[in-house]
């Protein structure tokens, strides 16, 4: 009666975690439940990358309905979409893809259309849709672009040798030596320039003072040039007198400048003729085609390695089982990485409670006695799987020992029918032959399964029926998952 009572307790133990799962995967990826009702359109697109089944579907970024399924008709996405009973749409209304979030989510965008025009019923289908910009061939534009101008800047590093490289230094060196005497001609001449400025001023003030009414004071102005007449004419001789006397302090320099911008000119000349005659590193790089050669090759061996990257799929699966036969829980956890749909790998690891036995020999009592030990392990499967249409095998290390297997999918891989043997050898606790199991996992949501079978088949004293469920995540997945939790905030 105690046992019954343990195995009752567990059993509704392992609804009561069902029944959270469910409601935990309802409430964080917002998808309606089960008695939820509404009425059903279809829309055709050419591509629905990043959109996928029990997607959002908005009006004006309201929430009308999800995307309840999608099928590939004649090399089109056909999807069915479970509109809200209380959404009106009309025969010209437009469907469109648009961004749900900088992770590259997307969601399907209505627009109600006219009112004027018939309401869509049950089962009619939208004719009109927009268009959407490709992300991802855009990213995959700004990567080359990326790639073309590290190229790029390669090969300008190489295009100036050492003659090119001497010839610009000399150029820089020259107006090096043409700011400095400038400088020099400013600086040794400051006063001189400062009292002719002071007077230019002065000259411009009294013109700005006597120029109003010219005509009028035409007399007035007379009477004062004349009596200015001798002063202005003093400070004119000053000033001429004070720009011979640069001049010829700085004869020197300015002839020095004058030569070097020479200089300049003809080193610039130099560089051009040898470009034009394709002699240096530049030159030969205008003449020759191997460069453009060179860069397409790049772009294509960088197109090659960014497609594998992409078709690379990601599984991430966790479940916990319970087998009556032993009475105890198991917990797995697999990465499946699948480079095509033909062939994948998995790699797990195993909690096993009854994993490894150690044996103890005693002696009671003039009888040799043994006595097993259980205790619980870390196991770790590897496998290789090759899939042929619907049927799947797959062999190599399951819970630390030799294996094979075979998968059956039916329902678009909803269910699988699995059978595994391992542990060739009977090394397991209690065993005399291998370890076989068979049974079935069905997935009831997108990320929640259940499976039920029977395990050790042929150990009779650890042969049971084990029970269990789990979730099932793929890579893009988290996108979603992450990209639709709420933000939480810490006081």
């Amino acid at each position: 009666m105690k046992s019954g009572s343990t195995e009752l307790k567990v059993g509704l133990f392992a609804i009561l975690v069902i029944c959270v799962l469910t409601y935990m995967t309802f409430k964080v990826g917002s998808l309606p439940f089960l008695w939820e009702k509404g009425y059903r359109i279809f829309l055709e697109l050419e591509d629905i990358s990043g959109l996928d089944e029990r997607s959002r579907i908005k009006i004006a970024g309201v929430d009308a309905g999800i995307v309840e399924r999608i099928d590939l008709i004649e090399g089109k996405a056909r999807l069915v979409l479970l509109m809200n009973p209380d959404i009106k749409l009309y025969r010209n209304a437009k469907a469109a893809l648009k961004m749900a979030g900088l992770l590259g989510d997307k969601y399907l965008a209505l627009t109600t259309g006219s009112p004027d025009q018939p309401q869509l019923q049950n089962g009619e289908t939208i004719i009109y849709k927009g268009s959407i910009a490709d992300v991802d061939a855009l990213a995959g534009e700004l990567t080359s672009a990326a790639g073309y101008m590290s190229d790029l800047a390669k090969n300008l590093n190489a295009m100036f040798g050492e003659p090119e490289k001497e010839a610009l230094s000399e150029t820089l060196l020259n107006i090096r030596d043409f700011t400095r005497d400038l400088n020099e001609i400013s600086r040794d001449n400051k006063e001189p320039l400062n009292s002719l400025l002071t007077r230019l001023e002065r000259f411009a003030q009294v013109l700005d003072e006597q120029g109003p009414g010219l005509i009028e004071n035409l007399n007035r102005v007379v009477v004062s040039l004349g009596e200015k007449g001798p002063g202005m004419i003093d400070d004119l001789s000053m000033v001429a007198k004070d720009l011979k006397e640069v001049i010829e302090e700085n004869r020197v320099s300015f002839k020095e400048s004058v030569e070097n911008m020479k200089s300049v000119s003809a080193s610039a000349s130099s560089i051009a003729q040898k470009l034009d005659r394709g002699e240096g590193t530049l030159g030969k790089l205008m003449e020759d085609d191997s460069l453009y050669d060179s860069l397409a090759r790049v772009s294509k061996e960088a197109e090659k390695s960014v497609d594998v990257v992409g078709r690379l799929r990601t599984f991430m699966n966790t479940r916990t089982e319970y087998n009556s036969g032993e009475g105890e829980w198991k917990g797995y956890f697999d990465l499946t990485l699948q480079p095509d749909p033909e062939k994948y790998y998995i790699l797990g690891v195993v909690s096993d409670p009854t994993g490894s036995v150690e044996t103890t020999t005693r002696v009671i009592n003039g009888s040799t006695v043994i006595e097993e030990e259980t205790t619980s392990k870390i196991e770790f499967t590897a496998q290789f799987a090759r899939r042929f249409q619907d049927l799947a095998l797959r062999i190599g290390i399951m819970e630390s020992t030799f294996g094979f297997g075979a998968d059956y999918f039916f329902y678009d891989d909803s269910g699988r029918i699995k059978i595994d043997v391992w542990d060739l050898d009977a090394e397991e606790a209690k065993a005399e032959y291998a370890h076989v199991r068979a049974g079935v996992d069905y997935r009831l949501f997108k990320y929640l399964f259940i499976s039920s079978g029977i395990d050790n088949i042929l150990n009779s004293n650890r042969r049971g029926i084990y029970v269990g469920g789990g979730l099932k995540f793929e890579d893009k997945d988290f996108k979603y998952i992450f990209g639709k939790s709420p933000n939480i905030s810490l006081p």
